[in-house]
């Protein structure tokens, strides 16, 4: 995991300091003539090498910078700088809100070449004091989707005693934040948050509010659904090809404007069967209301551990069943009968040192061979490397750096959610991945 840190130019990084000062107003005289003098293309190339956090800042210098920074050309100038990057890109595991447990990650690494955040990326979450005279009391995660966060936040109960909550959603790390007001439905559940990406930029997002009918039957799901686009809620009713049984409230796996939960067949019995994956793509048709029904690739046993993750644009199962850890990969059709193919040889986890007590929590969204685990034999999490089938312990609060940033593993909040989550072959554990937005788009906004 740790690598061996890369040695910079000195010349250049004086250069980068000097422009620094330039933009926080701390610049010498001579150094302010120099930034003058610059020809507007050296300008470019050397704040384009800089990371997004100082960028941010230098918009504010002048006019003529914040026209360039904000320009298209500037923008494909920093993606194609970067791209041998994104690999090292911010992220963080989050745990899923339930039982309203507060914002919190298992995992968090940040200090990257893109953002060079100081801090991990979930301790942004907790953004901004819109309402001075009434401050928050709660920040609740409920999703994320390219670089975009959605947040409830409760600031009291009303004269009837009802909490009184509003929805935003935003970008953590700019701090700026849309509020989103909720349709008058108490049974609805703040569910996932998904983007319509066109040429590297998030274009619009979409909410879920799943609820209950009392005519729903096990082959329909119902739902709000808000659009970014029109401003506006709307009731839709998805139909699966074969009834369901709605088993709990199952944490989505978004991908790609897509959201995979897992249930169960109705016809399945529950001692022989996995379970399946719900799909269903929320930008497709409006007209098109049926769902995908996709097998789980893992036979029945009381003693498998799994989750769902993503990882390099794919949807990634991970399972370790009787010692040994597997990792498949959803293919994009399944045209020879097939689902899901493994993405590595599986792993004796008693050769790796690990043979109990051992459950998946998710994989690096960039990195498929990087999965964590969770041992309860040592109470910490686990970081595995497929390649090299080397695994380490991730101690108590540990922070350690490598040639690319920082990582914290959330330990004591990371055992007091698998204590109480009944990991058991029923459930799939599905953590939240946070990744920060690749450039400085603005957040969509309703057309009011």
């Amino acid at each position: 995991m740790p690598r061996a840190e890369r040695s910079e130019n000195p010349k250049k990084k004086r250069v980068f300091r000097s422009t620094e000062r330039v933009a926080s107003g701390t610049a010498t005289p001579m150094e302010a003539r120099r930034r003058r003098s610059f020809p507007e293309s050296v300008t470019v190339q050397i704040i384009a090498r800089l990371p997004l956090k100082s960028i941010a800042r230098f918009k504010s210098v002048c006019k003529q910078w914040r026209s360039l920074i904000e320009s298209s050309y500037f923008r494909s100038l920093f993606v194609s700088l970067h791209r041998n990057s994104s690999s090292s890109s911010s992220w963080s595991l989050m745990f899923p809100m339930k039982y309203k447990n507060p914002i919190t990650e298992a995992i968090g690494f940040y200090g990257c070449k893109r953002w060079d955040l100081p801090k991990s990326p979930a301790s942004y979450f907790i953004p901004f004091q819109r309402y001075p005279n009434h401050p928050p009391l709660d920040y609740y995660y409920i999703s994320s989707s390219n670089g975009l966060v959605w947040i409830e936040v409760e600031f009291g109960f009303d004269e009837n005693h009802n909490t009184v909550a509003k929805s935003f959603v935003g970008n953590p790390v700019t701090q700026e934040w849309v509020e989103i007001h909720q349709p008058q439905d108490p049974s609805i559940i703040p569910t996932s948050l998904l983007t319509r990406v066109v040429n590297g930029v998030v274009s619009s997002f979409k909410m879920i509010n799943t609820t209950y009918e009392v005519n729903d039957t096990n082959d329909v799901r119902s739902m709000y659904v808000y659009s970014s686009e029109i401003g506006a809620w709307s009731f839709k009713r998805l139909r699966s090809p074969v009834p369901l049984q709605r088993a709990g409230f199952n944490k989505p796996l978004i991908l790609n404007g897509m959201v995979y939960v897992w249930d169960k067949r109705v016809d399945d019995d529950d001692d022989t069967a996995p379970g399946v994956l719900v799909a269903y793509d929320f930008f497709a048709e409006e007209d098109d209301n049926q769902c995908r029904i996709i097998p789980l690739p893992v036979p029945y046993s009381k003693c498998v551990r799994r989750c769902l993750s993503t990882s390099g644009g794919d949807v990634i199962y991970v399972e370790i069943l009787e010692r040994r850890l597997k990792v498949w990969k959803l293919k994009s059709n399944n045209s020879d009968g097939e689902w899901w193919q493994l993405t590595r040889e599986e792993i004796d986890m008693a050769s790796a040192g690990f043979d109990v007590d051992c459950f998946p929590l998710g994989v690096n969204p960039f990195d498929t061979d990087s999965v964590y685990l969770w041992s309860r034999q040592h109470g910490c999490v686990v970081f595995g490397n497929l390649r090299t089938r080397e695994f380490t312990l991730c101690q108590d609060t540990e922070t350690w750096s490598d040639g690319e940033g920082s990582w914290r593993i959330n330990t004591s909040d990371s055992k007091k959610y698998l204590d109480t989550y009944e990991l058991d072959a029923a459930l799939v554990v599905t953590l939240s991945q946070f990744v920060p937005p690749q450039w400085m788009d603005p957040v969509p906004r309703p057309p009011y």
